[in-house]
């Protein structure tokens, strides 16, 4: 899918794919994006969220930066050489630094450490959902 064809998707509710293993997360993040609107679909694993990407083309991506099959990192980029600019944020409960400006420089949205979840995607992913329902109208 081109970056044209993704400026231009506009579904009535906004879709985000989550991409982390863990069942909690998926819960907790869940929870949180629907209270803003939003469907989340999730994935077990970066090449599960590649093999959907073909049928549905989310307002963005948030993953796990240390997936079981891959980086958050080189999901990014694949998605990056797919030429899909969806935004994505990268989750860590062990962050550090050098990942966090790794991530950012490559194209990351934002890189954020887990035990502040809610605060950090209420700011990042609201104004894309609301961006979402203004190309809607």
């Amino acid at each position: 899918m081109s970056i044209r064809a993704l400026e231009m998707s506009t579904d009535a509710v906004p879709l985000v794919y989550l991409v982390d293993p863990d069942p909690a997360v998926q819960r907790s993040v869940k929870k949180l994006l629907g209270a803003l609107g939003a469907t989340t679909e999730t994935f077990q694993s970066a090449r599960e969220l590649l093999a959907a990407l073909p049928r549905n083309v989310p307002s963005c991506i948030i993953a796990e930066a240390r997936l079981p099959d891959m980086s958050g990192l080189t999901l990014l980029q694949e998605l990056r050489a797919r030429g899909l600019a969806v935004p994505v944020i990268l989750l860590s409960s062990d962050a550090d630094v050098t990942s966090a400006v790794t991530a950012m420089r490559a194209g990351a949205l934002d890189f954020i450490e887990k035990p502040w979840i809610d605060r950090a995607l209420v700011a990042q992913v609201g104004p894309i959902l609301e961006l979402d329902a203004k190309r809607a109208h």
